[in-house]
């Protein structure tokens, strides 16, 4: 057999099954027999490391808070979704609203 039949045929058929973990780390057997192969082997399972959240990812990756308002710096608190709208309309929306806003206030009007 030369070097490359011996290497394809490591390589399974198109549709064959893999078996990745059998016995006690299967898993539909994991959750169940783990904690008795630690207790026999009197070992202490290791604690599962917490996951990071949304904001902690988002201030890591981009700098900065994703529950700090772009427009006034206060803290964002969520009062409900829009759908169908882009985000680039809804905040042209809203600076619009607080544009009129300000130059009600400049002019005394209510």
């Amino acid at each position: 057999m030369t070097r490359a039949g011996r290497y394809v045929s490591h390589i399974p058929s198109r549709h064959f099954k893999m078996v990745r973990y059998y016995g006690f780390l299967a898993n539909r057997k994991r959750g169940t027999l783990l904690p008795k192969v630690y207790d026999a082997l009197e070992m202490t399972p290791r604690e599962k490391p917490q996951k990071p959240g949304f904001a902690v990812l988002m201030k890591a990756f981009l700098g900065t808070d994703p529950y700090q308002c772009i427009l006034c710096k206060g803290r964002l608190r969520f009062a409900g979704a829009v759908a169908g709208d882009h985000a680039t309309k809804i905040l042209s929306d809203r600076l619009q609203k607080m544009a009129k806003k300000t130059l009600a206030s400049d002019h005394g009007v209510g």
